[in-house]
């Protein structure tokens, strides 16, 4: 009997629980990645490298010759003018991009040409050439930028000389991803999870964050800037993967020590609530939203066992108390504070106006604290009386 009440409370709760499924994509609170990079790299390059890389004489000189080269031949005197500025911005881009993948570059040079184009005068360069949107000519110089920080990042010097490239390259990269790369790539986990080794706990967060949206797929929102893309690609393992779920949960959970513990912990439960998404199966083959029954009614047994014990344990705990002081006291505090104190005067002064219990006689001040000495006295002198006639008989 009791075992049927239990399966039926469990099956209700888990009706009420399921519902109707919801499909509709949801956002899992995550970073918009792209724009926390592309933010953070502006503004490192800013106030950070470009500043050095004007003091060092090389290295101006070799972005002055940078920007002449693929500055010249922009303009064609026997063409249109507004035909020139309107394919000039690719231009110039593509001739930095050149400038960025050639073999004889070093560490620095790379370092300085990717910032240039994230947030210096190689950037005005290809926005002074475009007759397009600033937005376009924005996104063909973050581009470049992203090319060449993130072969500066790979760079053996980079670790010796300035390990924050790293995570300056993995921004880049996930700011604007080169053709055919996602922001949620290999490639870009990758980067970023060698910041994390060079010790920037960010660099961790984001690369966990990545796979929490390659794995979660569809259910990220499409309007934030954290959505993959859904088309399937041979370089990255498709939307719902396991091997995304556990790699993303081992880089969260090894944040949970560091000062990020509070974003881990609340990447952590988006993570169990898009592998909860995955255990069911959608018309079609596909993969839904709505929680599964059998889930469901496993997690409501676990936590009603979890209760039935933790009750047990407390009655276990309360009557081995029960003749102590502590346990008196704490049985008198809570009969007060509970209210059946007052509960249980009621329900006797109930009674007694019916006659049902006899009235309870309350002291009477003095004079009955005297009748009382009286009456206590009277029965001692009868008792001392009784024991001298007895005396008195024996003899």
């Amino acid at each position: 009997m009791l075992a049927t009440a239990v399966t039926l409370a469990l099956l209700v709760s888990a009706s009420a629980v399921g519902g109707t499924p919801d499909t509709r994509p949801r956002s899992f609170g995550l970073t918009a990645m792209g724009a926390a990079a592309c933010s953070e790299t502006e503004a490192f390059c800013a106030t950070t490298v470009l500043p050095a890389l004007a003091e060092d004489p090389k290295l101006s000189a070799f972005l002055a010759d940078a920007r002449a080269a693929a500055m010249r031949g922009r303009t064609d005197p026997d063409e249109d003018a507004s035909l020139s500025r309107a394919t000039g911005a690719n231009d110039v881009a593509n001739r930095y991009r050149a400038v960025v993948v050639s073999g004889a570059l070093r560490f620095p040079e790379r370092l300085a040409l990717g910032c240039c184009l994230a947030a210096g005068a190689c950037a005005d360069d290809i926005a002074a050439a475009s007759a397009a949107s600033a937005e376009a000519s924005k996104d063909a110089s973050r581009l470049a930028a992203a090319e060449a920080l993130a072969l500066a990042a790979e760079e053996p010097e980079a670790a010796a000389k300035m390990p924050a490239a790293a995570l300056l390259g993995a921004n880049a990269y996930a700011c604007r991803p080169p053709d055919g790369a996602s922001r949620c790539g290999s490639e870009t986990v990758s980067l970023y999870r060698r910041a994390g080794a060079a010790g920037f706990e960010m660099g961790t967060m984001r690369a966990g964050e990545a796979l929490l949206a390659r794995f979660a797929g569809a259910f990220v929102d499409e309007s934030s800037d954290s959505a993959c893309p859904r088309e399937a690609s041979t370089r990255d393992p498709p939307a719902g993967d396991r091997a995304d779920a556990a790699a993303a949960k081992a880089l969260f959970r090894g944040l949970l020590v560091t000062d990020l513990d509070t974003r881990a912990a609340a990447r952590l439960k988006e993570l169990q609530r898009a592998e909860e998404m995955w255990l069911v199966k959608r018309g079609a083959g596909e993969k839904g939203g709505e929680k599964d029954i059998a889930y469901v009614l496993a997690g409501a047994l676990v936590d009603g066992a979890a209760r039935v014990f933790a009750a047990v344990a407390l009655s276990v705990a309360a009557f081995s108390a029960r003749n102590t002081r502590v346990g008196a006291r704490a049985r008198e505090f809570a009969w007060r504070r509970s209210g059946c104190a007052g509960l249980a005067r009621r329900w006797r002064l109930l009674m007694e106006a019916f006659g049902v219990t006899p009235h309870r006689r309350v002291g009477g001040g003095r004079a009955a604290a005297r009748a009382v000495e009286r009456s206590s006295a009277k029965k001692m002198a009868k008792q001392i009386v009784k024991e001298i006639l007895n005396q008195e008989k024996n003899r």
